[in-house]
């Protein structure tokens, strides 16, 4: 089988004995190619290089903005992606059910190729670009680009940074958590005068350390798209957004939470421009999102 390994050197849990280990034991089953990402988007242009090259599978080492990269090379080619975990978080590869240490994860990916355990799972679009389990419009987008600022706190002290970000998010930028969204959907309630929205592919929305945080909880990777739009944004409602997506599946029982399921569809218009992250990374700002569910659209290993 024709395999190219794309690795970040720079992920938070990277380094280079661990890249040598991998692909030794990658390139004793494959036919492989191992080349590094050296700049934001290469990993996509790089993936969709080999999907023209006639290459089978990719795998990614890195962390979810890498492999929200390729996703955007190889989605609807029919080349697979593999997920080796090599950031902080590594939502993509653990809500797939591999390790969420590299080495055992690339056993569990060569054991997959050997058994043919290969399949189709849906994705999200926004503004068509791809993501693969969640997109937030809003608030959460704004801690990601603030995180993404701080690229060394970050590599320090990994998810803490998230947490400090937040705090900087919600202190400095009033401009973000006062506005309002309009979410209009073809089947659902309008709802409107919402604070913040995340769209979800599947689950969970991330993790805290081994924890899901579950804040889509009717998302499923192999249906349409999930939403939860919060209409308040104080720091109480923060506070118990994140206690109740940590310890149960019940964020919509809060009063200022709501949650739609099985989107094909949905759009959301903000009164102000406001940020937008896909798979954790920061990708601009806009008025409006378009969200589309983009069924079978990726192979996966797994």
């Amino acid at each position: 089988m024709r395999a190219l390994l794309l690795y970040n050197p720079t992920a938070t849990t990277t380094n280079a004995a661990v890249i040598d280990v991998i692909t030794r034991a990658l390139g004793s089953a494959l036919r492989l190619e191992a080349v590094p990402t050296k700049r934001r988007n290469h990993a996509g242009f790089l993936a969709a290089g080999a999907a023209d090259e006639g290459y089978e599978v990719v795998i990614v080492l890195g962390g979810d903005g890498t492999v929200n990269e390729v996703i955007q090379g190889i989605a609807t080619t029919g080349v697979a992606l593999a997920v080796i975990p090599g950031g902080s978080t590594n939502v993509l590869a653990r809500s797939l059910g591999l390790p969420n240490e590299p080495i055992a994860a690339t056993t569990a990916i060569l054991r997959c190729l050997a058994d043919d355990r290969v399949r189709s799972v849906n994705l999200g679009l926004a503004n068509e670009r791809y993501f693969a389990f969640h997109a937030g419009f809003g608030f959460d987008a704004e801690v990601v680009r603030q995180v993404e600022q701080r690229y060394h706190l970050k590599r320090t002290v990994r998810q803490a940074s998230f947490v400090w970000c937040t705090v900087r998010a919600y202190v400095g930028s009033p401009n973000v958590r006062r506005a309002r969204i309009v979410v209009r959907t073809a089947d659902n309630p309008l709802l409107s005068a919402q604070r913040w929205v995340v769209c979800a592919n599947a689950r969970p929305y991330t993790y805290l350390g081994s924890r899901a945080a579950d804040l889509c909880p009717l998302a499923d990777i192999s249906a349409d798209l999930a939403l939860t739009g919060l209409s308040r944004l104080s720091v109480s409602a923060i506070l118990r957004v994140a206690r109740t997506a940590l310890t149960s599946s019940n964020i919509g029982h809060l009063r200022f939470v709501d949650v739609l399921s099985d989107l094909p569809e949905v759009s959301c218009e903000a009164d102000r421009p406001l940020p937008l992250q896909l798979d954790g990374d920061f990708v601009g700002v806009t008025t409006s999102v378009e969200f589309r569910s983009a069924r079978d659209a990726l192979r996966v290993v797994a």
